[in-house]
């Protein structure tokens, strides 16, 4: 019995096989690849986009400095199906990226005013960028914005600017210090209540030091032609400019640095930098200006000029504050024109206040009673532009009112166009008024009467000589025979071929002929006057050539 009970005690004993270690050692592998897979992966994160265009699930990345620091695993739409639902796996250790001020935008070839960018995901691939939060608290739910944020490095000072004139410049349009980039535009917005388009622009550090309360703000339109008394000006400035617009800012000239500002100061955007610097002078004296010419090329900003030099700024051409039924009331069609002198521009920098500008309209109400007048003057003659100048005049037109409607009025003179025109036209009322007919007629017949007086003076002459002659007149006294002789020499000489009859004819005849030549063109002066002013040839039109 002793045998079968051993053997089945060296059946019951286990042996290990070493091949048993390859699947123990794989099992040990995964798990610990598992492990490791696990540890190393970041929570998930929901975007919230418009829409998922170039994004793909399992192969875009979302990256932070370029570093990869996640992967989208699921796209999907949202249960109202407004948006797309984005769900990002980040990598381990990203959870203090995660805050309130943490950005995401998708990166993608973008082509506009701010310029390109984005080309290198024309071969990889959109992708998704973000900048880390660093404030708030940690969270998972984000929105993806539509465009790439501006840069917040170095941030200076911010300032708003509202624009009630000119175009709408865009959220990144830059802000340039005598051609220097030093900001950009954060936001833009409009004011209902005034009618204004507003911005919100970042001056950067250490540029904010430029910025103080007497700066002024005007728009650089990049390519700028402008047309005015001064003449043509074209004015091109950077290709950022250029193609979006910017913002320009600078102290006027002459005038000294004002106190610092705070975040969110307010400042007006002018059109141009004529417009701020017209607008630098705020103290004034307005006037409206009666014109009862043509006022065609006096434009708003033109100026008002005494002997050459600038002293004021047209504000209105025509003025319409003054109500039509008062226009009407007045003997003569007149055209109000508001404009304003601006005795800072000749006063000294220090001269300020009500005093000085008390003393000027005293001394403006002075000149003007010892014949100060305001007339229209083409300040450009290729363009027509017109300014309007104030002089002296002789004779002046005695002041019929100083006020208009409760508006305090400057005395006008005709401009001086104008009284060329008036003489011009008086000259040929003369002309026309002249009998030229029976002048030519009377003529005519001087002619005639002075060629039977030279052909008698020549048959007395003859008849002198043929007296001279006989023996008769040999025998009359020395001093009688002097006497006709001298006769004899007189009358020769009114003859005509004589020294005094020759001249004459010739003068006449010489002075017939000029009037001859000069009747068709005195004759087409009386039928059109204006023929001394302009060209009177037809211009003949081009014909265009036919197509072959």
């Amino acid at each position: 019995m002793r045998g079968p009970i051993k053997q089945i005690e060296n059946m019951r004993q286990v042996r290990f096989n070493s091949i048993w270690l390859v699947p123990l050692i794989a099992l040990l592998v995964a798990a610990w690849m598992l492990y490791q897979n696990w540890s190393t992966q970041g929570p998930v994160i929901t975007l919230i986009a418009s829409n998922a265009e170039g994004l793909e699930m399992g192969k875009t990345k979302l990256k932070s400095r370029n570093v990869d620091v996640g992967r989208v695993i699921d796209i999907r739409l949202s249960e109202d199906y407004e948006s797309a639902v984005i769900k990002v796996r980040m990598n381990h250790g990203t959870e203090q990226m995660l805050r309130d001020d943490a950005k995401f935008w998708v990166v993608k070839p973008r082509i506009g005013k701010e310029g390109v960018s984005g080309l290198g995901t024309l071969l990889s691939g959109a992708y998704i960028d973000m900048t880390p939060g660093v404030k708030g608290r940690q969270q998972t739910d984000f929105t993806i914005l539509n465009q790439p944020p501006l840069s917040t490095e170095n941030e200076g000072v911010r300032l708003m600017l509202s624009s009630t004139e000119g175009s709408k410049l865009d959220v990144g349009a830059l802000v340039h210090f005598r051609g220097y980039e030093v900001g950009y535009v954060e936001k833009v917005g409009f004011d209902s209540d005034k009618g204004a388009i507003t911005y919100r622009i970042v001056i950067r550090s250490p540029y904010d030091a430029l910025i103080n309360s007497d700066v002024q703000f005007w728009m650089t339109p990049g390519l700028s032609l402008k047309s005015s008394a001064s003449g043509f000006e074209v004015r091109l400035d950077s290709l950022e400019t250029f193609l979006a617009g910017g913002i320009s800012f600078g102290l006027p000239v002459g005038r000294p640095p004002g106190a610092p500002v705070a975040d969110m100061t307010q400042f007006r955007l002018f059109s141009s930098k004529e417009s701020a610097n017209n607008n630098v002078y705020d103290e004034f004296i307005n006037y409206v200006f009666l014109f009862d010419s043509n006022v065609s090329g006096l434009v708003p900003g033109a100026a008002v000029e005494f002997r050459g030099v600038r002293i004021g700024t047209v504000l209105d051409v025509p003025f319409n504050g003054i109500s039509m039924d008062a226009l009407t009331s007045l003997d003569t069609p007149l055209i109000p024109v508001r404009a304003r002198i601006e005795p800072q521009r000749l006063n000294a920098a220090s001269t300020s206040g009500e005093m000085s500008l008390q003393k000027w309209n005293e001394l403006i109400e002075e000149r003007i009673n010892k014949g100060l007048r305001a007339s229209l003057k083409i300040g450009n003659y290729l363009n027509a532009a017109k300014v309007i100048n104030i002089d002296f005049v002789e004779n002046p037109s005695p002041i019929t009112r100083k006020e208009f409607e409760g508006y305090q009025i400057f005395p006008t003179a005709p401009d001086a166009f104008a009284n060329i025109e008036t003489k011009v036209v008086t000259i040929l009322d003369n002309l026309s008024q002249v009998p030229l007919d029976s002048t030519f007629k009377q003529l005519g017949h001087t002619l005639q009467e002075t060629n039977e007086t030279l052909r008698q003076l020549q048959a007395l002459s003859k008849s002198v000589s043929q007296l001279l002659d006989k023996s008769e007149t040999q025998q009359l006294p020395a001093d009688l025979v002097s006497t006709i002789n001298e006769l004899n020499l007189t009358l020769q000489s009114y003859q005509a071929n004589g020294q005094i009859g020759r001249p004459l004819k010739e003068n006449m005849e010489s002075l017939g002929r000029a009037l001859n030549e000069l009747q068709p063109l005195l004759r087409q002066v009386r039928e059109n006057p204006n023929t001394l002013i302009f060209d009177s040839k037809p211009r003949v039109d081009v014909q265009p050539k036919a197509a072959k």
